[in-house]
């Protein structure tokens, strides 16, 4: 049970769900964020030639990863399992089905660890916006939610201190991470560097 009718229940299900449920002051980690993660997988996932039943999966996990937020910000991830788990069987997916969209939202647990290719484009497509042109503009968005989630709150120079450290760190696992995305991120570092 894979089909692009199912990813369209789910991106209903989905945009009701954060409509309903999501706090109001999540500056980041919103439906804008989660459209803009379905289309960073399917983009990644067409880079990678992974099969159409593939990228199903990838596309209903893109669309529930965050889900969890509407009940808690620590350890959102568990929650976004349940949600997504409950959902699937709901629409009579098979064991399999709902075990890879589940390890594909696991995978995007920090530190990242993905164990398969649809893991692997799940986790760089979470983390496309640091290879966007924009990435100040959601730099600055997470900084806000932060301030009101977990009471953060930065200087800018901790705050691009910060970023830097993570843009650093972090590394891409896909092809298409390594030989695209991984270019758009140093420019990001340069722009870092510059501020």
């Amino acid at each position: 049970m894979g089909s692009e009718k199912l990813v369209n229940n789910a991106a209903k299900f989905v945009k009701a769900l954060l409509d309903r449920q999501l706090p109001q002051n999540m500056h980041f980690h919103n439906l804008q964020h989660t459209q803009y993660v379905v289309n960073a997988a399917t983009q990644i996932g067409l880079q990678s030639k992974i099969s159409k039943g593939e990228t199903i999966v990838l596309k209903i996990a893109a669309w529930f990863h965050d889900t969890g937020y509407c009940y808690a910000y620590t350890g959102h991830e568990d929650n976004s399992i349940a949600i997504a788990a409950t959902f699937l069987k709901q629409e009579n997916c098979d064991e399999n089905f709902i075990n890879n969209v589940v390890a594909c939202i696991n995978s995007t647990k920090m530190p990242q660890n993905p164990q398969s290719l649809l893991q692997e484009i799940m986790c760089d497509a979470d983390m496309y916006h640091l290879a966007d042109d924009a990435y100040l503009n959601f730099a600055l968005r997470l900084k806000m939610e932060w301030e009101v989630k977990l009471g953060k709150k930065y200087s800018d120079e901790e705050w691009k201190e910060l970023n830097l450290n993570l843009l650093i760190k972090h590394k891409y696992f896909t092809e298409y991470g390594k030989s695209v995305l991984q270019d758009h991120k140093l420019s990001n570092i340069d722009k870092l560097l510059k501020l």
